[in-house]
């Protein structure tokens, strides 16, 4: 019997099978090798895919979450709460998110508000004794890419509530301090302005009717003068601190509009010598100062007429205006907006202060030449009147133009050439044939329903048009925006862009509003700003043309917004990128936009 050989060999892989059986061993041993470390590599740990930190802010704590690229925060996850003792958290401020589909917290699917990159989420604190905390908050997300979700996170932070001033308290003077002086300044620059210009004539004739006037006497009744302003001014910013709302709004409603145009034609009927401007004779006589012996110039009538300016002056749209006023309103604190405002009123003074110092030599003395300073004056009344009430949708500002320019521009062709010297008389009459003329484009502008007094005329040549397109007149092409009346329908817009993944601009309106007017024309009618809103923007506009509307001020306080003209540009995922008030042109409007859109 043959003995079996135990010792069997393995086959040989042939030859030519080698090399093929060698690169899949190869390649096997490379996936196990490296798998396991690119896994690892490719899901983030929690700590750095989703980041923590938080800042004590007075009585506030700043949290922020940062999601790493391609990762994302539930904001219904997040929460937050104290680890100490006496130590009390308010309800949490959320910014706003993107919404996306997933499972909401009653387990149901739907569409669930996440979060991409850094938000700051605002969280009011309590404490009954300051020192260190524990701040303890939750938080859940996914990694988008790979699908996987990550099981809900605890960050703690020991942060340190300090004692009520100590902290804040250097912050807050300079705050304050900076607040008071560009209130100052602002003023100042204020006092440039159409609607404080006007005002001083009147105040002189007042101040000064008597031909014995003293610089101390000038000085004192400047004084007043600038007394009465900041005593207005004083109280609004006393009544926006007490109450956060905004009075200077309703200034821009026709209600107040017209009295305060009103006011200003029948003070320039006394520029124009119809009456004599002057305090009766019982308070006159009161308010004499008794060892001057001067006849004229009382302290309570400068005093009223600082007051009527301010009034006056409170009738004008003005971006510096609305900033001062903002400052008052967020300060909650009716001394400090009582301040800002009273600082501001004494800027609005100093073309006051500095006549009164100079008026004895400053004020103008007898002579026939008074009479056409003071019509001239007159003139510039009447005209700023008319613009004020130009911002009133209804009003035929046209219409009343025509016959002011033709007027005006006839007595200087006729009566002011004649009394006026040989060298003057060409002057004054090639500039009443000018008023005349434009008195007539004016009349025809009215009649073809257009409302823009520096380009009255439409004129149709061809196809092209050549003149005044009417601001109060859409513009006849598709509508930009999409109109919304109370705070429900504008956050319900924000949800569609949300949706929709664009950005968001926010205009607020009011017929009445003349800067709204004018960008509506000038910047919202061209075709380059249309094409970049509508290319990434849910473009919405909020309607304040009612004040009294108990719906517009939820849609202001939604933003901090005081009032039109105001746009707000917005990100993709509902971060506010810039607030502004005022004009823009076409140029500084589209790389707002851009800005906006690329974030």
């Amino acid at each position: 019997m043959t003995k079996k050989n135990d010792d069997q060999q393995i086959p040989a892989v042939p030859f030519v099978l080698r090399p093929y059986v060698a690169a899949c061993l190869t390649a096997l041993m490379l996936l196990l090798l490296c798998y396991p470390g690119r896994a690892a590599e490719a899901l983030l740990k929690p700590e750095d895919a989703f980041r923590f930190e938080a800042v004590v802010k007075g009585d506030t704590i700043q949290a922020s979450w940062t999601a790493a690229d391609d990762y994302y925060l539930y904001r219904d996850r997040i929460s937050f709460a104290s680890g100490t003792p006496g130590v009390e958290l308010g309800e949490p401020i959320f910014p706003v998110g993107k919404l996306k589909p997933g499972l909401k917290p009653d387990g149901s699917e739907g569409e669930v508000e996440t979060y991409t990159h850094t938000i700051i989420i605002a969280v009011p604190i309590t404490a009954s004794v300051p020192g260190p905390f524990k701040l303890i908050a939750h938080g859940q997300g996914c990694a988008e890419k790979l699908g996987l979700c990550y099981p809900p996170q605890t960050r703690e932070k020991l942060l340190t509530l300090a004692p009520a001033g100590q902290a804040t308290e250097s912050a807050l003077v300079w705050n304050t301090m900076r607040s008071l002086l560009l209130a100052l300044l602002s003023g100042i620059g204020l006092a440039a302005t159409p609607c404080v210009l006007p005002m001083l004539p009147i105040t002189t004739i007042i101040a000064g009717q008597s031909g014995n006037m003293t610089r101390a006497r000038g000085a004192m009744l400047a004084a007043f003068y600038v007394l009465g302003t900041a005593f207005v001014w004083s109280g609004v910013g006393v009544l926006a601190g007490l109450t956060g709302q905004q009075l200077q709004a309703y200034t821009l409603h026709p209600y107040f509009l017209l009295p305060s145009a009103g006011v200003l034609v029948l003070l320039s009927l006394a520029m124009f010598g119809v009456y004599d401007l002057q305090m009766p004779a019982l308070l006159q006589s009161k308010a004499q100062v008794k060892a001057s012996g001067l006849r004229g110039g009382t302290f309570g009538g400068v005093f009223m007429m600082g007051m009527l300016s301010s009034v006056i002056a409170g009738a004008c749209v003005s971006p510096i205006l609305i900033l001062n006023l903002g400052a008052a309103l967020d300060s909650r604190d009716p001394v400090l907006g009582g301040a800002i405002m009273f600082l501001m009123a004494l800027g609005m003074g100093a073309p006051m202060i500095l006549l009164g110092i100079g008026a004895g030599w400053l004020l103008p003395k007898a002579g026939s030449w008074m009479n056409t300073v003071k019509h001239a004056f007159g003139v510039v009344m009447v005209g700023l009147a008319m613009t004020i009430v130009t911002s009133i949708p209804w009003m035929p500002v046209l219409y009343l133009w025509a016959p002011f320019l033709i007027i005006v521009g006839g007595d200087m062709l006729v009566r002011q050439s004649a009394t006026a010297r040989t060298g003057w008389k060409y002057l004054w009459k090639a500039g009443g044939t000018l008023l005349i003329l434009w008195g007539v484009f004016a009349l025809i502008g009215a009649v073809q329903g257009n409302r823009e007094i520096l380009r009255p005329v439409q004129l149709n040549i061809g196809s092209i048009n050549v003149g005044a397109d009417s601001l109060n007149n859409p513009v006849a092409e598709e509508p930009l925006f999409e109109r919304v009346h109370d705070i429900n329908e504008m956050t319900a817009k924000f949800a569609q862009a949300r949706k929709a993944g664009k950005s968001v601009f926010l205009d607020y309106y009011a017929p009445w509003c003349t800067d709204c007017k004018i960008m509506e024309k000038n910047v919202f009618a061209d075709s380059e700003v249309r094409a970049v809103l509508g290319a990434s923007f849910v473009v919405i506009q909020a309607d304040l043309a009612d004040q009294f509307d108990k719906r517009t001020q939820p849609m202001k306080d939604k933003f901090g917004v005081f009032g039109p003209p105001a746009m707000l540009f917005f990100d993709e995922d509902g971060n506010l990128v810039k607030k502004v008030y005022g004009l823009l042109s076409e140029g500084e409007f589209i790389e707002l936009a851009r800005i906006a859109a690329d974030r």
